[in-house]
């Protein structure tokens, strides 16, 4: 028995495949090395193909494809009758539920805009689109509590098949991306009609501003009774321009900060209600607004829920695991418990090791296998170089999380503006994030659950020891670790801090600014080529420039 979930709405498309025990997922970016997958060919289908593939089948085997009502038929025009078509918001709550590993939680799933819910016809115009979605989860399945819905115009120009963006009442997620086009974080590639808002780097934006706007933003969102928001697109998009009109870097920062902010206090007041309509302790969390990692911090320490489950593809890329875990649970019957829970991000394909000597040879480098690759490589970094790390299977998400990272020491502080100058090439204020042993994570954060993923930020409690890996507001977005997740970098942890007395190591995703993160050995062993690396660690060898 074969499920493939597909998922993406005009970008992040994403595939993913099960035969009930194991899960591959791939994001199409990663194979045609375009970010967020745009102007890919759909009906080809790279991250299908890979997925089902890697699982040793085929698509004429396939049982079931699920996809979401925001997924363009041609990623699923060539299996006609065998596909179910799910609500978007629906798919994912599957995705967070499913990976979990909890038995009975609440689900809140925010976004830009998900599946329509009135005005439900062909062409131009406005129409209803849910914004804010509340489940229940438990034995029987998901059932919806609450449901925030906006007004979502489209481009009437347009005779587009593909989700288009638009501008959505009522949406936090809109909200957010708004402010973020207005102060041009935001990616237009050139097979793209519509920029994707790069909200994480507004939210990294944030902490160097002030609150010389907060009032005036907070008055755009109007928190309702029963959980509910009102928001104005077009008040959002028109305040937003005019407030940093001067370009001045004050007046983008104090932006980003109210729109944090605001955002912030949305969240709590919808995830408070949540709680208060079911009472539960466990709280799961996914759509985009989800990989805000500073929110998800204020929910987990704010509100009565004592664990929060982000799930690592929250985006749109993770509704292919929504759809997944749909097709498990609906189609086949399965339990939810009998759902294989993600333990770690892992989901990529495997490479083998012939593909990875191949991929070495005649690239010029320098190439040993050490016999003691974590002391040597913790010796390496302890003399503050700086090294590519590729191992194993992707994560799935946007955040490296050990098997494709660029890893350093995380002192002295100039490290950090090392990495966006001439490493990276990135915004300045950017900041980056640490990795640490779970057993460790308290000597050095105020963190009160695990954080496998990096979508939590938590307070630092040792600046001093760890300031490249510290934003300017004393925060960190960490990624805690266990041996069992990742042994390698378990490992090389400890032998780090045998050497520094430093138990954290600094981890960014490996890949230069506008590129996707690295996918395969080649796509590794070409990276770092072109990058200020000094080392490059691919399974058990590592390779140095001459």
């Amino acid at each position: 028995m074969t499920v493939l979930g597909l998922g993406g709405s005009g970008h992040d498309w994403a595939s993913c495949a099960t035969d009930g025990r194991r899960l591959v997922a791939i994001d199409e970016e990663r194979l045609v090395r375009s970010k967020y997958g745009l102007g890919a060919d759909l009906l080809a289908g790279h991250s299908r193909r890979a997925v089902l593939d890697a699982l040793g089948t085929s698509a004429e085997a396939v049982e079931h494809v699920v996809a979401c009502e925001l997924v363009p038929r041609p990623f699923y025009h060539s299996f006609r009758r065998r596909v179910t078509v799910v609500n978007h918001h629906l798919a994912h709550a599957y995705s967070a539920f499913g990976a979990s590993g909890m038995t009975r939680a609440a689900v809140l799933v925010c976004d830009n805009s998900g599946s329509l819910v009135t005005g439900l016809k062909s062409g131009p115009g406005p129409r209803e689109a849910e914004t804010i979605s509340c489940y229940t989860a438990d034995a029987s399945g998901l059932r919806l509590v609450n449901r925030v819905a906006g007004t979502h115009a489209v481009d009437a120009s347009s005779e587009s098949a593909y989700y288009q963006p638009g501008e959505t009442d009522n949406s936090l997620g809109h909200f957010y991306r708004s402010a973020s086009l207005a102060l041009g974080l935001a990616y237009s590639g050139p097979k793209t009609r519509y920029p994707v808002s790069e909200d994480g780097k507004t939210m990294g934006l944030a902490p160097y501003g002030d609150d010389r706007f907060v009032d005036e933003v907070a008055e755009l969102v109007t928190l309702l009774p029963e959980g509910g928001v009102q928001i104005s697109a077009s008040k959002v998009n028109h305040l937003f321009e005019r407030l940093v009109e001067s370009g001045e870097f004050e007046d983008r920062a104090a932006l980003a900060y109210a729109a944090q902010e605001t955002l912030e206090r949305a969240l709590l007041h919808c995830a408070r209600d949540l709680h208060r309509r079911t009472g539960l302790t466990d709280l799961c969390i996914a759509g985009g607004v989800g990989l805000n990692s500073v929110a998800n911090g204020r929910i987990l320490r704010e509100t009565p829920f004592e664990r929060v489950f982000v799930v690592p593809a929250a985006g749109d890329n993770g509704i292919s695991l929504g759809c997944a875990y749909y097709g498990l649970h609906e189609l086949e019957g399965r339990a939810p418990s009998e759902l294989p829970a993600l333990d770690t991000a892992y989901l990529g394909p495997d490479y083998p090791a012939e593909r990875v000597d191949a991929a070495l040879a005649g690239s010029g480098f320098t190439v040993e296998t050490p016999d003691d690759l974590p002391g040597r490589v913790a010796g390496l970094l302890a003399e503050g170089k700086i090294i590519g790390w590729f191992d194993g299977r992707s994560e799935f998400g946007p955040r490296a999380l050990g098997h494709r990272s660029i890893l350093a020491a995380p002192f002295p502080a100039s490290v950090r503006d090392h990495l966006n100058d001439n490493v990276k090439h990135r915004e300045w204020f950017r900041p980056y994030a640490p990795i640490v042993r779970e057993d460790r994570a308290a000597d050095y954060f105020d963190l009160v659950q695990p954080s496998p993923f990096m979508l939590v930020v938590a307070r630092v409690t040792r600046q001093d020891a760890i300031p490249a890996a510290t934003h300017v507001d004393g925060t960190a977005r960490l990624q805690t670790l266990n041996a069992a997740q990742n042994p390698k970098v378990y490992e090389l942890l400890g032998r780090f801090e045998a050497l520094t007395g430093c138990a954290v190591l600094l981890n960014t995703s490996f890949n230069v600014a506008g590129q996707p993160i690295v996918e395969t050995p080649e796509d590794a062993v070409e990276a770092f080529a072109g990058m200020r690396l000094d080392h490059l660690v691919v399974g058990d060898r590592l390779a140095t420039k001459p």
